[in-house]
């Protein structure tokens, strides 16, 4: 492999987290899917600051297996300043009733969150989305 060059031509990047997050024992794949999206998500919109899009994105798995996760999270920021404010306001009073609301189904344990840089090199054109 080559040398990755982080300034080509066209590129536009964006700082995010993904997140894999795992179900808390005793909650079936259904109500941890059923809160997530319904519950959980709407919180997240409404409380997490400086947060540009958020996805959910459910694994389409059809074996029940404990090393996969659930649920994979993607927190879009405008930049490293915003991701590092998100992580910092996490760790506050303010933040509670998010993390109280996260121990209500996932289990905080197992979550793993990724801080990265992504390299768009090419999205689908706007016609081309589903729904």
């Amino acid at each position: 492999m080559g040398n990755v060059d982080a300034g080509c031509a066209g590129e536009q990047t964006l700082t995010k987290i993904i997140a894999l997050i795992y179900r808390k024992a005793g909650v079936s794949r259904e109500q941890f899917l059923s809160y997530w999206m319904n519950t959980h998500g709407p919180l997240m919109l409404q409380m997490a600051p400086g947060l540009l899009h958020y996805t959910q994105n459910v694994p389409m798995t059809t074996a029940d297996n404990p090393e996969e996760p659930d649920g994979v999270a993607e927190l879009w920021f405008e930049d490293m300043d915003a991701l590092e404010e998100y992580l910092t306001w996490r760790n506050t009073t303010d933040a509670a009733e998010l993390r109280t609301d996260e121990d209500l189904f996932q289990d905080s344990r197992l979550t793993r969150r990724y801080v990265v840089e992504e390299h768009v090199f090419k999205r689908p054109a706007p016609t081309n989305l589903p729904g």
